[in-house]
């Protein structure tokens, strides 16, 4: 099938094939489908190729955003992943990674369609706490921010900057009526139209090009996300939102000092892994219960932060993390020379976001007789029949010139104190995160290798 070409996606920059992926990869895919009831499935033709339907409206490519709406969309993001993140997992007994800023996306780009009690639910449980309007032009605002500084240019140190692309894209049915407000709304906030397809007559076709568009997104990491019956003739609209992030560290790890050591796991077990190990200046604390260490990328605006608990209290912390400690441990961080060493490690994580969402109280969005997304099509006849989120990540040493990257400290002629060793050898949280803000585009937690 011919490939299709987004137009509507980011900042219209093309997506990048890169032969090797070096750094820190991350791959984010959130699915949110909306479908009708078999009722209403109508006897639409096949729609022309690629054919779109959006605003003659541009996006807000300056959005006027106080400061408190956009400290609150940021808040609202955090306490999100922090009450999602201990739920993913319920045995206590997996790898795990998610991404709260795509799926926070995802459902913005829905909620202006939403009404009613269906709004309020939604708002609840993904932490919204601005109304519509100054929501979207927070997250136009925010988005601009974080894409603009990861725009994988060279700065002028000659170091190759993170890459961080934040692509969606809707999918509608080709005759199925949109309210222009809808259309406006995404147009002017996200700078995205509807790509039409034909759900009806033809499900396959329709499956195959949102699954087509899902690869050249994530750099075929990510095929045929949507499984066989995954879409049906029901279906109306697909909604769907990529970020895919590519870093290499500030301060590259040698591959020279790759060693084997042991990793204790969670379940007492003990593995034998690749640890990176460099002794460089890196925001660093001790706080109650753990360590943690803020790992930067290259240009400084963006950084993993490992938390790694005291031995033998992971549960406990995490079910204790709150948007407050972790402000807490963030505010502690001050240079300190560190000897560390860090695993490398690649897993890739899927979860099915409904039974999660049910529990944060956010039903009727997946209810028919009650689901209200009038604000779409002016009918009260659709309803949310999934929300798929899958996620990829990958971190290494960054390559073969990390050894050229290394400081060297030259002394005054006193011995210089030694550097803290800190061996990253048991469970540990980390979070990728944009350092100006605070903003968590994902979160992951290591508990066996």
């Amino acid at each position: 099938m011919k490939r299709l070409r987004h137009p509507i996606i980011g900042k219209g920059r093309p997506f990048m094939r890169n032969k090797t992926l070096t750094g820190t990869r991350i791959l984010v895919f959130s699915l949110l489908c909306l479908a009708i009831a078999c009722s209403k499935s109508g006897n639409n033709t096949q729609p022309p190729q690629y054919q779109t339907a959006q605003s003659s409206s541009t996006r807000n490519t300056n959005p006027q955003v106080p400061d408190a709406n956009f400290t609150a969309v940021v808040a609202g993001n955090t306490d999100f992943a922090l009450k999602v993140f201990p739920l993913l997992d319920p045995s206590g007994s997996s790898n795990t990674v998610f991404s709260p800023y795509s799926i926070t996306q995802a459902f913005a780009l829905v909620a202006p369609g939403a009404s009613g009690n269906t709004l309020i639910e939604i708002e609840q449980a993904l932490s919204f706490s601005l109304p519509q309007d100054r929501l979207n032009m927070a997250l136009n605002k925010l988005d601009l921010l974080i894409t603009s500084e990861g725009t994988g240019s060279i700065a002028l140190n000659g170091d190759q900057l993170p890459m961080l692309r934040n692509a969606n894209a809707i999918w509608g049915q080709v005759g199925f009526s949109i309210l222009p407000a809808y259309l406006d709304t995404l147009a002017v906030n996200y700078g995205a139209g509807i790509y039409l397809v034909d759900f009806i007559n033809a499900t396959e076709d329709a499956r195959n090009t949102i699954n087509a568009w899902v690869e050249g997104q994530t750099n075929n990491r990510i095929q045929n996300l949507i499984p066989p019956k995954g879409v049906t003739p029901t279906t109306r609209i697909v909604l769907t939102n990529a970020i895919w992030f590519k870093a290499n560290w500030a301060s590259q790890f040698s591959e020279a000092s790759t060693t084997n050591q042991s990793f204790f796991n969670q379940d007492s077990s003990t593995s034998s892994v690749s640890f990176m190990r460099q002794t460089f200046m890196v925001p660093y604390a001790q706080a109650d219960g753990c360590q943690a260490v803020d790992i930067p990328y290259a240009g400084n605006n963006f950084s993993m932060l490992v938390i790694m608990p005291d031995p033998g209290t992971f549960d406990a912390f995490l079910s204790s993390l709150t948007p407050t400690i972790l402000g807490d441990i963030t505010n502690q961080l001050s240079a300190q020379e560190i000897d560390l060493s860090l695993p490398k490690f690649t897993f890739t994580y899927v979860t099915n976001m409904v039974p999660i969402l049910s529990s944060f109280g956010m039903t009727d969005a997946f209810n028919p007789p009650t689901a209200d997304f009038s604000g779409i099509d002016g009918d009260h006849d659709l309803f949310i029949s999934g929300v798929f989120h899958q996620t990829f990540i990958s971190v290494d040493e960054s390559g073969t010139e990390a050894a050229a990257a290394t400081g060297i400290g030259v002394g005054t002629g006193i011995a210089p104190p030694q550097p803290l060793t800190l061996t990253i050898d048991h469970p540990y949280i980390f979070f990728i995160r944009e350092r100006q803000t605070g903003l968590i585009l994902f979160i992951g937690k290591v508990l066996s290798l």
